[in-house]
C-alpha cells in the first residue's frame, strides 16, 4: 500500500498557499473578485520572504499563518519558529485558518483554471501514481480533501488514488487506520512525506517511511533526520519505487 502526503510531495503550490495565507483576514468574495495573478503579484515582498521561511517549518495550514506576523523575520531555526507560534492566541489562529480555508474555497470555485494552474506536479509523481493504480494508493494531507481531488482530476490522476484523508494533523493514526481497513499490517505500507516529524511518526508504526528530499525542510530537519537515521527518497528514485 502506498500512502503519500500532498503539498511538498505530489504537488508544489507555494504561491497558492502564500495567497490564501496573506488574504486570510479578507472577505473571500472580495478577494475572488480580483484575478489570482493580480492577488499573487500584490503580495508584499517582505511577506513572501517570511512565508518562504515559515513554509519550511510548516505541517498544517495553521502553521502557515505564522508568516503573517513581522516577528517571523527573526526566525533562524525551529526554536524561534515554535516560540513565535506559541505566542499566537489560539482563537486568533483558528480564525485565520477558517478565513484562509474560505478564501481557498472561493478561489477554487470562481477562478478554477487559474487556481488549478498554481499546483504543479513534481517530476515522476504522475508515473508513480499511475503505476500503483488499483493498489489502494491513498493521500493523507493537511490540505482539504476537495482541493486534493480537484487537483488530481486536473492532472488526470483521480483514478490512481483510492482515498484522500484531508485536513489531517495525525498522520500516524491515519496510516494505521488505512492499513487496518485493508486488512494489512503497517509493515505493508510505504509512506512518503516531506516533513521529518510526519516521516518519523509514521516510521514508528512499522511502515516503510520515506522522507521526500524534494519537499520543504530546514537544516534542523536534516540534522534530526541524520540523528534518527531516517531514510530519504529522491525524485529520480520514484521511477523504480514499488509499494
Amino acid at each position: 500500500m502506498l500512502i503519500l502526503d500532498f503539498d511538498g510531495v505530489i504537488a508544489d503550490a507555494f504561491t497558492e498557499c502564500a495567497v490564501v495565507t496573506y488574504y486570510a483576514d479578507h472577505d473571500p468574495t472580495a478577494v475572488a473578485d480580483k484575478p489570482l495573478a493580480e492577488l499573487a503579484a500584490a503580495l508584499p515582498s517582505g511577506f513572501v520572504a517570511r512565508f518562504r521561511t515559515v513554509r519550511n517549518h510548516a505541517r498544517l495550514l495553521a502553521d502557515f499563518m505564522v508568516a503573517r506576523y513581522p516577528a517571523a523575520d527573526s526566525i533562524r531555526g525551529v526554536e524561534d519558529y515554535e516560540v513565535l507560534t506559541a505566542r499566537i492566541p489560539p482563537a486568533e489562529l483558528a480564525g485565520l485558518v477558517e478565513g484562509a480555508t474560505a478564501v481557498r474555497a472561493v478561489l477554487r470555485e470562481r477562478q478554477r483554471d487559474a487556481w488549478l494552474g498554481m499546483h504543479t506536479l513534481y517530476p515522476g509523481i504522475a508515473g508513480l501514481l499511475r503505476r500503483h493504480q488499483g493498489r489502494g494508493t491513498s493521500v493523507v494531507t493537511a490540505k482539504d480533501e476537495q482541493s486534493v481531488w480537484d487537483i488530481l482530476a486536473h492532472h488526470r490522476l483521480e483514478s490512481a488514488v483510492t482515498q484522500v484523508i484531508g485536513e489531517c494533523s495525525d498522520k500516524r493514526t491515519a496510516v494505521q487506520q488505512l492499513a487496518d481497513a485493508d486488512g494489512l499490517p503497517t509493515s505493508a505500507v510505504t509512506f512518503i512525506d516531506d516533513h521529518i516529524t510526519n516521516a518519523l511518526a509514521v516510521r514508528d508504526t512499522g511502515a516503510t517511511s520515506l522522507w521526500a528530499w524534494w519537499g520543504y525542510h530546514t537544516p534542523g530537519h536534516i540534522e534530526r533526520a541524520i540523528t534518527r537515521k531516517q531514510r530519504r527518497v529522491y525524485l529520480p528514485e520514484l521511477s523504480d519505487l514499488t509499494a
